[in-house]
């Protein structure tokens, strides 16, 4: 059997049994096209990232390749009904606003399912996020980056492509350590 067979069958198995544990929010993920990785094997923990490219919900293009030597790139996994990611997405709009002339690149997936993957564009919308979004409706980043499918979940890689530091869920304060992270990444005093 080979790597992507069973990963298909894995993900048939989960969207058959509905929804999946996520920290804090629960999400379901559906087999359909969208995402493409350049390292399937590989994970945060290696050190590297693993190169993706993605559908953005404005019909553009996110390859890592591209910001890898040049930004600092944080990649935000959430929910549309997870009321914890609102307050990550709230913060890294604020840093999107002052330090995106500076290299720091923000990528929100979302791992809504298929039953509230509508409701993504409007919520962006209307929260007036102006980072870059993508659904990850195959769930192939969110098996590279965030095997257990927790939300909110960030990656931060650095401007050499090394994974510095991931986050796993939310408690309030944790935007200062973020942010302390964000800034040492960009080389940039608080």
């Amino acid at each position: 059997m080979t790597i992507a067979s069973s990963r298909r069958q894995i993900m048939a198995m989960a969207a058959a049994m509905g929804a999946l544990a996520v920290a804090g929010c629960g999400a379901s993920q559906a087999a359909a096209p969208g995402a493409k990785s350049d390292v399937p094997s590989a994970g945060p923990k290696t050190g590297m990232a693993p190169g993706f490219t993605i559908d953005l919900i404005d019909s553009e293009t996110f390859r890592l390749e591209e910001h890898l030597g040049k930004d600092v790139v944080v990649i935000d996994f959430w929910a549309t009904y997870c009321t914890p990611c609102m307050s990550v997405m709230h913060h890294l709009e604020g840093l999107h606003k002052r330090f995106g002339d500076k290299g720091l690149v923000i990528l929100a997936v979302a791992m809504d399912p298929p039953e509230s993957a509508g409701q993504i564009v409007p919520f962006i919308k209307t929260r007036g996020f102006s980072f870059r979004v993508a659904h990850d409706v195959n769930s192939l980043i969110t098996q590279l980056y965030n095997k257990k499918s927790s939300a909110p979940y960030q990656v931060l890689i650095g401007r050499d492509g090394k994974v510095l530091k991931v986050r796993d869920a939310y408690h309030p304060g944790d935007e200062q350590g973020m942010e302390a992270d964000i800034l040492a990444a960009l080389g940039v005093k608080s």
